[in-house]
């Protein structure tokens, strides 16, 4: 027996609730992602710098210069309101350099931490991310 004409199953309105929130949730958190490719990036470009003899400093700056151009984040401003600026908004404090004292091995770790505001309601969700890149620079 057939429906009759204009009138939608109940499994096929779930189902396209379902497909709809997927789409969203995708559109919202995977640019998230796309920036953490990037931070894995910046992190992998200076653990290749630790080649030419760079210092912790110089590592710190390379990561810090390269996410600066990336993303969005929040911050306060003056008057307790939450603004978006641009970049990540890393801090030193964020970037890991460990170095082995008995094997050339350096550990570079960038944790950090990104809210998602999912509009159009004020829901926000914090994602954090962990980036690490261990071994021997240059192998």
């Amino acid at each position: 027996m057939q429906h009759p004409s204009g009138k939608v199953s109940f499994g096929g309105l779930v189902l396209l609730a379902l497909v709809a929130g997927v789409i969203y949730l995708g559109v919202m958190i995977v640019p998230f992602y796309v920036d953490n490719l990037d931070v894995k990036e910046a992190v992998a470009v200076a653990h290749n710098q630790l080649v030419q003899g760079a210092d912790d400093f110089e590592l710190r700056n390379t990561i810090l210069d390269r996410t600066s151009r990336m993303g969005t984040h929040w911050e306060r401003d003056q008057f307790d309101r939450d603004i978006l600026v641009p970049g990540l908004g890393l801090t030193e404090d964020q970037i890991i350099i460990e170095r082995s004292s008995v094997t050339p091995n350096v550990r570079i770790q960038v944790d950090y931490t990104r809210r998602v505001r999912f509009k159009p309601t004020n829901i926000v969700h914090t994602l954090h991310f962990r980036v690490v890149k261990d071994g021997i620079p240059g192998q």
